[in-house]
Protein backbone atom coordinates (compact mmCIF):
# COMPACT_ATOMS: atom_id res chain seq x y z
CA UNK A 1 0.00 0.00 0.00
CA UNK A 2 2.76 2.28 0.70
CA UNK A 3 4.22 1.85 -2.24
CA UNK A 4 1.40 2.46 -4.05
CA UNK A 5 1.31 5.70 -2.87
CA UNK A 6 4.73 6.68 -3.23
CA UNK A 7 4.16 5.91 -6.84
CA UNK A 8 1.12 8.21 -7.07
CA UNK A 9 2.79 10.85 -5.31
CA UNK A 10 5.92 10.68 -8.24
CA UNK A 11 3.35 10.42 -10.58
CA UNK A 12 1.58 13.54 -9.50
CA UNK A 13 5.03 15.06 -9.34
CA UNK A 14 6.05 14.20 -12.87
CA UNK A 15 2.45 15.92 -13.89
CA UNK A 16 3.23 19.14 -12.23
CA UNK A 17 0.46 18.13 -8.98
CA UNK A 18 0.73 17.66 -5.54
CA UNK A 19 -1.00 17.90 -2.04
CA UNK A 20 -1.05 21.02 -0.28
CA UNK A 21 -0.45 21.29 3.76
CA UNK A 22 -4.57 21.05 3.90
CA UNK A 23 -5.03 18.28 1.93
CA UNK A 24 -6.05 20.28 -1.35
CA UNK A 25 -4.71 19.54 -4.63
CA UNK A 26 -1.92 22.38 -6.13
CA UNK A 27 -0.50 22.79 -8.96
CA UNK A 28 3.44 23.36 -9.60
CA UNK A 29 4.69 25.33 -12.66
CA UNK A 30 6.83 23.23 -14.57
CA UNK A 31 10.39 24.31 -14.61
CA UNK A 32 10.74 26.69 -17.80
CA UNK A 33 12.76 25.32 -20.76
CA UNK A 34 15.06 27.66 -22.20
CA UNK A 35 16.89 25.70 -24.14
CA UNK A 36 15.39 27.33 -27.47
CA UNK A 37 15.42 30.66 -25.89
CA UNK A 38 18.21 33.80 -26.81
CA UNK A 39 18.72 37.27 -26.03
CA UNK A 40 19.93 39.30 -29.47
CA UNK A 41 20.87 42.91 -30.31
CA UNK A 42 22.19 45.42 -32.33
CA UNK A 43 23.28 48.83 -32.30
CA UNK A 44 22.08 52.16 -34.13
CA UNK A 45 25.50 51.81 -36.32
CA UNK A 46 26.81 48.91 -37.56
CA UNK A 47 30.46 49.73 -37.45
CA UNK A 48 29.86 51.60 -33.41
CA UNK A 49 31.78 54.10 -33.79
CA UNK A 50 30.27 57.87 -31.76
CA UNK A 51 31.44 60.93 -31.11
CA UNK A 52 32.13 62.12 -27.66
CA UNK A 53 29.00 62.83 -25.99
CA UNK A 54 26.65 61.34 -28.44
CA UNK A 55 23.87 59.23 -27.30
CA UNK A 56 24.28 55.59 -28.22
CA UNK A 57 21.34 53.43 -28.49
CA UNK A 58 21.59 49.50 -27.96
CA UNK A 59 18.53 47.30 -29.03
CA UNK A 60 17.50 44.09 -27.74
CA UNK A 61 15.16 40.94 -28.08
CA UNK A 62 13.86 37.88 -26.25
CA UNK A 63 13.46 35.02 -28.94
CA UNK A 64 11.86 31.84 -28.75
CA UNK A 65 12.97 29.13 -31.76
CA UNK A 66 13.13 32.82 -33.74
CA UNK A 67 10.21 34.56 -32.83
CA UNK A 68 10.01 37.72 -30.36
CA UNK A 69 8.64 37.03 -26.68
CA UNK A 70 8.04 39.13 -23.85
CA UNK A 71 9.67 38.90 -21.00
CA UNK A 72 12.32 40.66 -18.86
CA UNK A 73 15.85 41.14 -18.53
CA UNK A 74 18.88 42.93 -16.45
CA UNK A 75 20.92 45.36 -18.41
CA UNK A 76 24.29 46.42 -17.07
CA UNK A 77 26.36 48.99 -18.35
CA UNK A 78 29.77 49.76 -17.87
CA UNK A 79 31.72 52.59 -19.30
CA UNK A 80 35.62 53.38 -19.79
CA UNK A 81 34.91 56.39 -18.00
CA UNK A 82 34.87 54.40 -14.89
CA UNK A 83 30.90 54.43 -14.71
CA UNK A 84 28.61 51.19 -14.25
CA UNK A 85 25.28 50.73 -13.15
CA UNK A 86 21.97 47.88 -13.89
CA UNK A 87 18.83 47.90 -14.08
CA UNK A 88 15.58 45.71 -15.05
CA UNK A 89 13.95 46.12 -18.03
CA UNK A 90 10.49 44.82 -19.72
CA UNK A 91 11.02 43.24 -23.02
CA UNK A 92 8.19 43.20 -25.63
CA UNK A 93 7.10 40.68 -27.75
CA UNK A 94 6.92 42.71 -30.99
CA UNK A 95 9.41 45.97 -30.89
CA UNK A 96 12.78 45.78 -29.16
CA UNK A 97 14.35 47.62 -26.09
CA UNK A 98 15.88 50.43 -26.35
CA UNK A 99 18.87 51.70 -24.01
CA UNK A 100 20.82 54.70 -24.60
CA UNK A 101 24.39 55.83 -23.08
CA UNK A 102 26.91 57.97 -23.99
CA UNK A 103 30.61 58.80 -23.25
CA UNK A 104 32.56 62.20 -23.51
CA UNK A 105 36.39 60.54 -23.87
CA UNK A 106 37.93 57.82 -25.99
CA UNK A 107 36.58 54.54 -24.78
CA UNK A 108 33.63 52.08 -24.81
CA UNK A 109 30.61 51.65 -23.33
CA UNK A 110 29.82 47.53 -23.00
CA UNK A 111 25.98 46.70 -22.35
CA UNK A 112 24.65 43.59 -22.06
CA UNK A 113 20.95 42.16 -21.76
CA UNK A 114 20.84 39.37 -19.18
CA UNK A 115 17.23 37.17 -19.39
CA UNK A 116 15.43 36.98 -16.13
CA UNK A 117 13.54 34.10 -15.07
CA UNK A 118 9.74 34.51 -13.81
CA UNK A 119 11.98 34.50 -10.49
CA UNK A 120 14.17 37.32 -11.22
CA UNK A 121 17.25 35.19 -11.42
CA UNK A 122 19.30 35.29 -14.74
CA UNK A 123 17.95 32.42 -16.85
CA UNK A 124 20.47 29.64 -18.16
CA UNK A 125 20.73 26.85 -20.49
CA UNK A 126 23.21 24.61 -21.64
CA UNK A 127 26.00 25.61 -23.63
CA UNK A 128 27.80 22.92 -26.49
CA UNK A 129 30.18 21.88 -23.84
CA UNK A 130 27.26 21.08 -21.78
CA UNK A 131 28.12 23.88 -18.95
CA UNK A 132 25.17 25.90 -18.11
CA UNK A 133 25.91 30.00 -19.15
CA UNK A 134 23.79 33.08 -18.58
CA UNK A 135 20.97 33.79 -21.64
CA UNK A 136 22.22 37.12 -22.23
CA UNK A 137 23.87 39.22 -25.36
CA UNK A 138 26.29 41.95 -25.42
CA UNK A 139 26.95 45.11 -27.45
CA UNK A 140 29.05 48.09 -27.35
CA UNK A 141 30.07 51.60 -28.97
CA UNK A 142 33.26 53.17 -29.18
CA UNK A 143 34.35 57.13 -29.08
CA UNK A 144 37.77 57.89 -30.77
CA UNK A 145 39.46 54.80 -30.29
CA UNK A 146 42.20 55.52 -32.31
CA UNK A 147 42.75 57.88 -29.60
CA UNK A 148 43.24 55.06 -26.84
CA UNK A 149 46.30 55.05 -25.33
CA UNK A 150 47.63 52.50 -22.47
CA UNK A 151 46.82 53.71 -18.83
CA UNK A 152 50.49 52.70 -17.32
CA UNK A 153 53.47 53.70 -19.10
CA UNK A 154 55.43 51.04 -19.75
CA UNK A 155 59.34 50.10 -17.22
CA UNK A 156 62.07 52.12 -18.59
CA UNK A 157 64.09 49.24 -18.88
CA UNK A 158 61.72 46.70 -20.39
CA UNK A 159 64.34 45.72 -23.08
CA UNK A 160 67.36 45.53 -20.52
CA UNK A 161 64.76 43.14 -18.37
CA UNK A 162 64.04 41.09 -21.04
CA UNK A 163 67.64 41.15 -22.91
CA UNK A 164 68.65 39.68 -19.00
CA UNK A 165 65.61 36.89 -19.24
CA UNK A 166 66.37 36.12 -22.51
CA UNK A 167 70.14 35.08 -21.61
CA UNK A 168 69.03 33.60 -18.71
CA UNK A 169 67.29 30.96 -21.41
CA UNK A 170 70.71 31.00 -23.45
CA UNK A 171 72.66 29.61 -20.15
CA UNK A 172 70.18 26.41 -20.67
CA UNK A 173 71.47 24.26 -22.87
CA UNK A 174 68.98 23.29 -25.55
CA UNK A 175 68.48 19.42 -24.65
CA UNK A 176 65.69 17.89 -25.92
CA UNK A 177 65.08 15.48 -22.54
CA UNK A 178 61.78 13.29 -24.50
CA UNK A 179 60.36 13.08 -27.84
CA UNK A 180 58.21 10.29 -27.26
CA UNK A 181 55.78 9.48 -30.88
CA UNK A 182 52.55 9.95 -29.46
CA UNK A 183 50.32 9.13 -32.53
CA UNK A 184 50.38 9.08 -36.18
CA UNK A 185 47.58 10.72 -38.41
CA UNK A 186 47.39 9.95 -42.26
CA UNK A 187 50.08 12.49 -43.10
CA UNK A 188 51.88 13.46 -39.84
CA UNK A 189 53.74 12.10 -36.83
CA UNK A 190 53.18 13.64 -33.52
CA UNK A 191 55.88 13.24 -30.53
CA UNK A 192 54.82 14.27 -26.79
CA UNK A 193 57.53 17.01 -26.34
CA UNK A 194 59.53 17.71 -23.51
CA UNK A 195 63.06 20.08 -23.72
CA UNK A 196 64.85 21.52 -20.47
CA UNK A 197 64.30 25.37 -19.64
CA UNK A 198 64.69 27.54 -16.70
CA UNK A 199 62.56 26.98 -14.03
CA UNK A 200 61.03 24.33 -12.11
CA UNK A 201 59.48 22.82 -15.19
CA UNK A 202 61.01 21.92 -18.79
CA UNK A 203 58.56 23.18 -22.51
CA UNK A 204 56.21 20.41 -22.88
CA UNK A 205 53.51 20.20 -25.82
CA UNK A 206 53.32 18.13 -28.86
CA UNK A 207 55.06 18.55 -32.05
CA UNK A 208 53.43 17.27 -35.89
CA UNK A 209 55.64 16.90 -38.75
CA UNK A 210 54.42 15.58 -42.18
CA UNK A 211 55.59 12.48 -42.49
CA UNK A 212 58.11 11.89 -45.59
CA UNK A 213 58.33 15.92 -45.55
CA UNK A 214 61.22 16.94 -47.25
CA UNK A 215 64.45 19.19 -45.66
CA UNK A 216 63.71 22.68 -45.86
CA UNK A 217 60.20 22.56 -47.15
CA UNK A 218 57.84 23.68 -44.64
CA UNK A 219 56.71 26.71 -42.20
CA UNK A 220 56.63 26.41 -38.86
CA UNK A 221 53.17 27.26 -36.84
CA UNK A 222 53.80 28.02 -33.05
CA UNK A 223 50.25 27.40 -30.96
CA UNK A 224 50.06 28.57 -27.90
CA UNK A 225 47.16 27.76 -25.19
CA UNK A 226 44.75 29.61 -23.48
CA UNK A 227 44.60 29.88 -19.77
CA UNK A 228 43.69 26.69 -17.97
CA UNK A 229 45.32 23.48 -16.74
CA UNK A 230 44.46 20.77 -19.01
CA UNK A 231 45.75 18.26 -21.09
CA UNK A 232 45.69 20.23 -24.50
CA UNK A 233 44.63 18.39 -27.87
CA UNK A 234 47.73 17.98 -30.70
CA UNK A 235 47.26 19.99 -33.89
CA UNK A 236 48.38 18.97 -36.82
CA UNK A 237 48.82 20.16 -40.75
CA UNK A 238 50.08 17.94 -43.81
CA UNK A 239 51.36 21.34 -44.94
CA UNK A 240 53.41 22.48 -42.00
CA UNK A 241 55.59 21.71 -38.97
CA UNK A 242 53.07 22.74 -35.91
CA UNK A 243 54.49 22.90 -32.18
CA UNK A 244 51.82 23.47 -29.96
CA UNK A 245 52.77 24.34 -26.48
CA UNK A 246 51.25 23.32 -23.52
CA UNK A 247 51.37 26.50 -21.10
CA UNK A 248 52.66 25.24 -17.93
CA UNK A 249 54.97 22.89 -19.00
CA UNK A 250 53.07 20.08 -17.16
CA UNK A 251 52.52 16.53 -18.54
CA UNK A 252 50.96 15.77 -21.21
CA UNK A 253 48.63 12.88 -21.38
CA UNK A 254 47.44 12.03 -18.30
CA UNK A 255 44.10 11.72 -15.95
CA UNK A 256 42.21 14.21 -15.15
CA UNK A 257 42.95 13.76 -11.35
CA UNK A 258 46.72 14.62 -12.34
CA UNK A 259 45.18 18.11 -13.98
CA UNK A 260 42.64 18.60 -11.08
CA UNK A 261 45.28 18.48 -8.88
CA UNK A 262 47.34 20.93 -10.55
CA UNK A 263 44.28 23.06 -10.72
CA UNK A 264 42.88 23.38 -7.09
CA UNK A 265 47.01 22.89 -5.72
CA UNK A 266 50.35 24.71 -7.30
CA UNK A 267 48.34 26.48 -10.19
CA UNK A 268 45.60 27.55 -7.79
CA UNK A 269 45.22 31.10 -8.89
CA UNK A 270 48.09 31.03 -10.93
CA UNK A 271 49.45 34.74 -12.55
CA UNK A 272 46.95 36.17 -10.15
CA UNK A 273 49.17 36.60 -7.21
CA UNK A 274 49.37 39.92 -5.60
CA UNK A 275 52.71 39.03 -4.24
CA UNK A 276 54.38 37.36 -6.78
CA UNK A 277 53.46 40.18 -9.35
CA UNK A 278 55.60 42.77 -7.84
CA UNK A 279 58.26 42.37 -9.51
CA UNK A 280 58.84 40.64 -13.07
CA UNK A 281 61.55 38.44 -11.75
CA UNK A 282 58.78 36.46 -9.80
CA UNK A 283 55.72 36.68 -12.09
CA UNK A 284 54.55 33.69 -13.28
CA UNK A 285 54.46 34.50 -16.79
CA UNK A 286 58.16 35.07 -16.88
CA UNK A 287 58.76 30.92 -17.24
CA UNK A 288 55.60 30.46 -19.64
CA UNK A 289 57.49 33.09 -22.16
CA UNK A 290 61.16 31.28 -21.39
CA UNK A 291 59.37 27.82 -22.58
CA UNK A 292 57.53 29.71 -24.91
CA UNK A 293 60.82 31.20 -26.24
CA UNK A 294 62.56 27.77 -26.24
CA UNK A 295 60.10 25.66 -28.13
CA UNK A 296 60.32 27.91 -31.09
CA UNK A 297 64.03 27.66 -30.35
CA UNK A 298 63.94 24.13 -31.23
CA UNK A 299 61.21 24.07 -33.85
CA UNK A 300 64.10 26.10 -36.08
CA UNK A 301 66.80 23.49 -35.32
CA UNK A 302 64.43 20.83 -37.57
CA UNK A 303 65.85 20.10 -40.35
CA UNK A 304 62.02 20.28 -42.48
CA UNK A 305 61.99 23.73 -41.66
CA UNK A 306 62.18 25.93 -44.89
CA UNK A 307 64.60 28.57 -42.98
CA UNK A 308 61.92 31.67 -43.33
CA UNK A 309 58.60 31.14 -42.37
CA UNK A 310 57.27 31.47 -39.03
CA UNK A 311 53.61 31.88 -37.97
CA UNK A 312 52.41 32.27 -34.05
CA UNK A 313 49.07 32.18 -33.29
CA UNK A 314 46.51 31.82 -30.01
CA UNK A 315 43.91 32.70 -28.15
CA UNK A 316 43.13 34.82 -25.02
CA UNK A 317 46.28 33.87 -22.97
CA UNK A 318 47.38 32.25 -25.95
CA UNK A 319 47.20 35.86 -27.57
CA UNK A 320 49.08 37.51 -24.71
CA UNK A 321 51.99 34.36 -25.32
CA UNK A 322 52.05 35.21 -29.03
CA UNK A 323 52.39 38.75 -28.97
CA UNK A 324 55.13 38.04 -26.61
CA UNK A 325 57.42 35.72 -28.57
CA UNK A 326 56.62 37.59 -31.37
CA UNK A 327 58.13 40.72 -30.07
CA UNK A 328 60.90 38.71 -28.51
CA UNK A 329 62.02 37.06 -31.78
CA UNK A 330 62.33 39.41 -34.79
CA UNK A 331 62.42 36.57 -37.28
CA UNK A 332 58.79 35.74 -36.85
CA UNK A 333 56.81 36.29 -40.22
CA UNK A 334 52.88 36.62 -39.32
CA UNK A 335 51.11 36.85 -35.62
CA UNK A 336 47.28 35.60 -35.76
CA UNK A 337 45.91 36.44 -32.94
CA UNK A 338 42.06 36.30 -31.18
CA UNK A 339 40.49 37.70 -28.04
CA UNK A 340 44.00 38.57 -26.51
CA UNK A 341 44.29 38.83 -22.87
CA UNK A 342 47.00 40.96 -20.55
CA UNK A 343 45.94 43.84 -22.80
CA UNK A 344 46.71 47.52 -20.74
CA UNK A 345 46.85 46.05 -17.42
CA UNK A 346 46.69 49.29 -16.18
CA UNK A 347 43.85 50.62 -17.83
CA UNK A 348 41.99 50.25 -14.40
CA UNK A 349 43.59 52.94 -12.70
CA UNK A 350 42.02 55.24 -15.60
CA UNK A 351 38.84 53.98 -14.88
CA UNK A 352 38.71 51.52 -17.95
CA UNK A 353 36.34 48.74 -17.85
CA UNK A 354 38.46 45.90 -15.76
CA UNK A 355 37.62 42.72 -17.15
CA UNK A 356 39.25 39.50 -15.80
CA UNK A 357 42.71 40.07 -14.86
CA UNK A 358 45.00 40.47 -11.71
CA UNK A 359 45.26 43.65 -9.86
CA UNK A 360 47.57 45.73 -11.07
CA UNK A 361 51.44 45.39 -9.73
CA UNK A 362 54.64 47.33 -10.95
CA UNK A 363 56.03 43.95 -12.31
CA UNK A 364 53.35 43.36 -15.00
CA UNK A 365 54.27 46.26 -16.63
CA UNK A 366 56.96 43.68 -18.03
CA UNK A 367 54.60 41.28 -19.19
CA UNK A 368 51.32 43.29 -20.92
CA UNK A 369 50.42 42.53 -24.08
CA UNK A 370 50.50 46.18 -25.31
CA UNK A 371 54.48 46.64 -23.84
CA UNK A 372 55.25 43.83 -26.21
CA UNK A 373 53.19 44.87 -29.28
CA UNK A 374 55.40 47.85 -29.77
CA UNK A 375 58.58 45.54 -30.61
CA UNK A 376 56.33 43.47 -33.49
CA UNK A 377 58.13 43.73 -36.40
CA UNK A 378 55.88 41.22 -38.93
CA UNK A 379 52.14 41.29 -40.10
CA UNK A 380 49.55 41.17 -37.08
CA UNK A 381 45.97 40.09 -37.68
CA UNK A 382 43.46 40.52 -34.19
CA UNK A 383 39.61 38.97 -33.83
CA UNK A 384 37.84 39.91 -30.61
CA UNK A 385 34.86 40.79 -29.15
CA UNK A 386 32.91 44.61 -28.83
CA UNK A 387 31.43 43.20 -25.77
CA UNK A 388 33.98 40.45 -24.15
CA UNK A 389 34.52 41.04 -20.52
CA UNK A 390 36.98 39.09 -19.91
CA UNK A 391 39.09 40.81 -22.33
CA UNK A 392 37.52 44.31 -22.69
CA UNK A 393 37.46 46.58 -25.91
CA UNK A 394 39.43 49.55 -25.04
CA UNK A 395 42.57 46.79 -24.34
CA UNK A 396 42.44 45.23 -26.97
CA UNK A 397 42.33 48.89 -29.20
CA UNK A 398 45.14 50.22 -27.31
CA UNK A 399 47.38 47.00 -28.22
CA UNK A 400 45.95 47.68 -32.14
CA UNK A 401 46.97 51.43 -31.50
CA UNK A 402 50.52 50.36 -30.55
CA UNK A 403 51.47 47.92 -33.36
CA UNK A 404 54.01 49.99 -35.95
CA UNK A 405 53.83 47.13 -38.67
CA UNK A 406 50.94 46.44 -41.22
CA UNK A 407 47.81 45.22 -39.07
CA UNK A 408 44.04 44.61 -39.49
CA UNK A 409 41.53 44.06 -36.94
CA UNK A 410 37.90 42.99 -36.43
CA UNK A 411 35.74 43.59 -33.91
CA UNK A 412 32.96 41.31 -33.32
CA UNK A 413 29.60 42.30 -31.77
CA UNK A 414 27.84 39.21 -29.88
CA UNK A 415 30.96 38.32 -28.71
CA UNK A 416 31.81 37.69 -25.13
CA UNK A 417 34.96 35.47 -24.59
CA UNK A 418 32.58 33.19 -26.28
CA UNK A 419 30.00 33.83 -28.14
CA UNK A 420 26.90 34.37 -26.74
CA UNK A 421 23.74 32.21 -27.79
CA UNK A 422 21.96 35.15 -30.04
CA UNK A 423 25.30 35.37 -32.05
CA UNK A 424 24.81 35.08 -35.84
CA UNK A 425 27.49 35.10 -37.90
CA UNK A 426 25.54 35.82 -41.03
CA UNK A 427 23.60 38.95 -39.72
CA UNK A 428 25.83 40.18 -36.95
CA UNK A 429 27.22 43.54 -37.12
CA UNK A 430 31.03 43.43 -37.54
CA UNK A 431 33.48 46.48 -37.83
CA UNK A 432 37.04 46.02 -39.55
CA UNK A 433 40.29 48.18 -39.56
CA UNK A 434 43.24 48.39 -41.01
CA UNK A 435 46.18 49.91 -40.99
CA UNK A 436 46.62 53.07 -43.77
CA UNK A 437 42.67 52.87 -43.49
Amino acid sequence: MIKKILVAFLLMCIAGTVFSGDGNVAKVAPAEDYSRTTVTGWTDRKDAVYRPGESMQFHFRILKSGNGIPGNVNVIFACDDGKTWEKPYAVEADRPLTVTASLNKPGFVMVKAQLLTPSGAVAKRKAWNGSMRNIQYGLAGGVAMEQLRQGEAEPADFDEYWRKTKAELAAVPLNVLERKLFKQTGTCDIYDMKIACPGNRPVSGYLSIPRDAKAKSLPIRMRYDGYAVHNIAPASDPDAIVFFVNAHGIENGREKAYYAGLEKGELSNYGFRNEQNEKPETCYFKNMILRDLRALEYAKTLPEWNGKDIEIAGGSQGAFQSVAVTALSPEVTKCDISIPWFCDLGGVNRGRVRGWRPDWKTGLGYYDTVNFAKRVKCPVKIEAGLSDWVCPPSGVWVLYNNLNTPKEMVMYQGWDHATYFGYDSARTAKAEYRSGE
